[in-house]
């Protein structure tokens, strides 16, 4: 709509048509909902007559065109909302049937191939609005819409008139999924199902991503527009083996096509994987659903498997990496080694890898023999070599909270994977924390990390070394919200991260595994010793702060380790109890409009010492103390029984240690 309200402002005051129509004030009529004093006849014909490619050579015949094609899209769209008076809803519908007698699709069609940009756009926009329209008044499609964009797909010609209709196409889904219309939508899939695998071959060919064989501008610009109908069609569950076909997406990344083609087609891949495609405009829970469905979780699995297959041959090796872009005219961080890298490639590929490991280790048959550790392993190598570790001295598992620092949900679904990486990696070893450290990768890892430094591995520093310690990983996200309980509240409510999963798993695994827990706790305090930094540098907390030893024993010697960036300051945590989830049930609401008391009078008088044992365990037990209180008013959303039992634990090992 920006777009449209640009292209008239740009006009002028007033376009008289030469019957005398003022369509910028018969624009204003029709977005207020109200019915102009024209006739349906006069205007649809006002309209139609202006809708020709050749009047589009000069800029005030083009402007004309534009601002017809906005007048008839927004009248068309009006109509489809049902939400007019039913005098105006009598209007629009003659409007836009004098518009179909006066051959409105046919000349829509003929504006695709317009050579302005502009009018190729807007000339798809109003045909998306008509094709909705039919399917709300008839409950069919127009079959010169769908022929048009079947012929186009075939042809699979980079330009104006494909992307128009790459745009269309995708417009039209998007409805039909929010409408839930899933009988026309299936219909008209398959009726394009042939002409979308054409073009699919065609665009993502390697033989057609060199510059000589096409003008790349185009192509790049075409790309994007089928990535994003390719999202859409992941979303209504029916493109997925168009994913797996073959090595397609992974080979744009190698491909002479610009870098944000590149990171688009890693982005769609991320999403698939995540079961996240459409869940921007998707009604509903996007992942629950296409988890029901039995054909898409074997053709997700198969992505997965080629994805490792292509890890496991050096894809990452291919995969660029810029520099972080700045906006604005403003500056990015700088790390150690300069620029900071683009953290948007740098999370699309770290998920991709993990997702693609955990949906490997959870299938039945061969499929969960994959060796996690070396592909961790090169994993961190990959990061390492972008400088993800802003130290040298920095602890390996705090690549978590470094690359994801800006986007809380992929934080932790990537801490989700590794604890799941873990838990299989712990079941399938013999001896799962005592690997030995044998091969040149993990050899390479050790000394590129400690500098050739003497390092003696006691039992959880193997797995720390390729990144995968849940503990660590636990201690430092929680470092990174300043052990705010309240965040972790706001988390465990919000329906918009999988943490709640990811808390009961970790919440077991402590239960199982203290000693794990302690010894992790003990490296990251004399980690953060060594180099002179405290695990809390929240200076408008209430608590005394003092670097006291840890009071359980842990066996091993120390490990370098580094404090890491906060993942946002939460310092001042008073303000951010109100503040909501993103959750948008009222109960959620209610929950924010209540818990602001609850738990503060502990921490304002508790005396805790700096190390992370301390802060871990009473970060834990204030939050139980919150959903209890909070669960006792009838005030959280849903029933937290099995979380508080598994928190409850927590404080039983707690008071046996002392």
């Amino acid at each position: 709509m920006q777009l449209f309200y640009l292209t008239m402002n740009s006009v002028g005051s007033h376009i008289m048509d030469a019957s005398g129509l003022d369509f910028q004030t018969l624009f204003s009529l029709v977005n207020a909902g109200a019915s102009p004093s024209v006739s349906s006849e006069d205007l649809a014909s006002g309209i139609s007559s202006r809708l020709s490619p050749q009047t589009a050579g000069s800029g005030t015949d083009t402007d004309r065109i534009c601002l017809c094609l906005t007048l008839s899209e927004r009248i068309t769209a009006r109509l489809s909302s049902q939400s007019l008076p039913q005098d105006v809803s009598m209007y629009y519908e003659a409007v836009v049937g004098s518009l179909g007698e006066m051959n409105l699709m046919e000349k829509l069609i003929s504006l695709l191939d317009c050579q302005d940009q502009l009018v190729s756009h807007l000339s798809a926009k109003c045909m998306s609005a008509y094709v909705i329209s039919d399917v709300c008044m008839t409950g069919s499609i127009s079959s010169l819409w769908r022929h048009t964009c079947a012929d186009v797909f075939h042809r699979s010609d980079p330009g104006h008139e494909l992307d128009s209709c790459l745009w269309s196409v995708t417009a039209v889904i998007k409805r039909l999924l929010r409408g839930k219309n899933n009988g026309v939508l299936m219909k008209l899939l398959a009726e394009l199902d042939a002409s979308l695998s054409c073009l699919y071959t065609s665009l993502l060919s390697q033989d057609s991503m060199k510059p000589h064989k096409t003008k790349m501008t185009e192509l790049n610009r075409t790309m994007c527009a089928f990535f994003d109908l390719l999202e859409v069609l992941s979303a209504a569950r029916v493109c997925s083996w168009r994913l797996v076909e073959s090595r397609a997406l992974l080979d744009v990344v190698r491909g002479d096509v610009e870098y944000f083609v590149k990171k688009r087609a890693l982005l769609l891949l991320k999403r698939t994987l995540l079961r996240r495609a459409g869940e921007d405009w998707v009604l509903g829970d996007v992942r629950s659903a296409s988890r029901e469905d039995e054909g898409v979780n074997e053709d997700v699995r198969v992505v997965a498997d080629v994805v490792l297959r292509e890890v496991k041959a050096g894809w990452l090796q291919d995969v660029p990496v810029k520099d972080q872009p700045s906006f604005f005219g403003g500056n990015c961080d700088v790390g150690v080694g300069g620029a900071q890298k683009d953290g948007v490639m740098l999370r699309a590929l770290s998920l991709i890898l993990l997702r693609s490991l955990e949906i490997n280790i959870q299938s039945p048959g061969e499929r969960g023999n994959v060796d996690v550790q070396l592909y961790l392993s090169e994993l961190m190598s990959f990061l390492r070599s972008h400088g993800t570790l802003r130290s040298p001295d920095a602890h390996s598992c705090s690549w978590v909270t470094s690359v994801f620092a800006e986007q809380d949900d992929d934080m932790i679904e990537s801490s989700k994977a590794l604890l799941l990486l873990y838990l299989h990696q712990k079941r399938v070893s013999p001896s799962p924390l005592k690997y030995k450290i044998a091969d040149d990768l993990t050899s390479k890892i050790i000394s590129e990390s400690r500098n050739d430094k003497a390092v003696f591995l006691s039992s959880s520093v193997p797995v720390c070394l390729w990144g995968c310690n849940p503990h660590c990983h636990f201690i430092l996200f929680l470092h990174s919200i300043s052990f705010d309980r309240t965040v972790l509240l706001d988390f465990l409510i919000s329906t918009e991260t999988c943490f709640l999963e990811y808390c009961v798993r970790y919440l077991k695994l402590l239960r199982d595994d203290w000693t794990g827990f302690c010894t992790s706790c003990h490296h990251i305090e004399d980690g953060n010793a060594r180099t002179g930094a405290t695990l809390c540098s929240d200076t408008s907390q209430t608590l005394e702060s003092a670097q006291t030893d840890m009071t359980a024993s842990s066996t091993g010697s120390d490990v370098t380790a580094c404090p890491v960036l906060q993942l946002v300051d939460y310092g001042s945590s008073d303000e951010s109890e109100e503040e909501a989830s993103g959750s948008d049930h009222h109960t959620n609401r209610n929950v924010r409009n209540s818990h602001g008391d609850l738990g503060r009078t502990e921490v304002e008088s508790t005396d805790v010492s700096e190390c992370p044992f301390d802060k871990v365990l009473v970060c834990l037990e204030e939050l139980k103390m919150a959903i209890t209180r909070l669960h006792n008013r009838g005030l959280f959303p849903y029933n937290p029984a099995s979380l508080l039992k598994l928190l409850n634990n927590v404080e039983v090992k707690k008071s046996l240690v002392g």
